[in-house]
């Protein structure tokens, strides 16, 4: 005679209130981080569309960054001392140069107007009074940090082109020099919106600045 097989019980899961307490916690977690990168957006996007001001002073333009306090270089596309296309190796004279050379390259871009360097065009800027001001300098790293846009990277250059019309998606000299290299220094890419490292001696774009600024972001190394 066969016996009838008994039917194996079903095992009774618990879910204790704790574990679903930790799940929700860590859903809305979730939810909310998604939405904090959302806003972080949005509201960098804000910035890079609305802090800008173009400003003219007879016939030279300019631009004004209203978050940042920093009144900025505007290219033209005429052949001159603004043209866009206008390189300059890095110079600074006033660097060491005994037993290394950290003054860079002096004259060694494609420009017109002075000559083509970083230093000696930072001195035909402000001979010229550019804008009504002669305290233009090279800018910092973090200062063409704050004016780089990264929501632009997928159709560089990584600038409001609104404002900085003829902006390259390229390499543009910073003040920087590279301090454990002798002779190199810190440009911004603005095609791929970071920093990098180059040797003085290679052309490139400059954009020159002006006065002090306020709330600037930082470039993390």
């Amino acid at each position: 005679m066969l016996s009838r097989a008994r039917p194996c019980p079903r095992p009774k899961i618990r879910v204790s209130c704790r574990a679903m307490n930790v799940s929700r916690t860590i859903f809305f977690s979730v939810l909310l981080a998604l939405g904090a990168c959302s806003q972080d957006d949005t509201e960098n996007r804000f910035t890079h569309d609305n802090k800008y001001n173009s400003i003219s002073v007879d016939n030279d333009a300019c631009v004004f960054d209203q978050q940042t306090g920093l009144l900025w270089e505007a290219k033209t596309d005429i052949a001159g001392l603004h043209d866009f296309r206008n390189t300059y190796t890095w110079y600074d004279p006033n660097e060491a140069h005994k037993e290394l050379d950290y003054r860079g390259l002096e004259n060694g871009g494609v420009c017109a107007g002075s000559a083509c360097d970083t230093w000696h065009y930072v001195e035909a800027v402000n001979q010229a009074g550019y804008c009504g001001y002669q305290d233009w300098r090279m800018p910092f790293k973090d200062e063409l940090f704050s004016i780089s846009d990264l929501l632009r990277a997928d159709n560089p250059p990584t600038m409001n082109t609104n404002f900085f019309m003829h902006a390259q998606a390229a390499e543009y000299w910073s003040g920087n020099d590279y301090s454990f290299q002798w002779d190199a220094a810190w440009a911004w890419n603005f095609e791929y919106g970071h920093d990098r490292v180059d040797w003085k001696k290679t052309p490139k774009f400059v954009r020159l600045v002006r006065g002090s600024a306020s709330q600037l972001p930082e470039v993390k190394e």
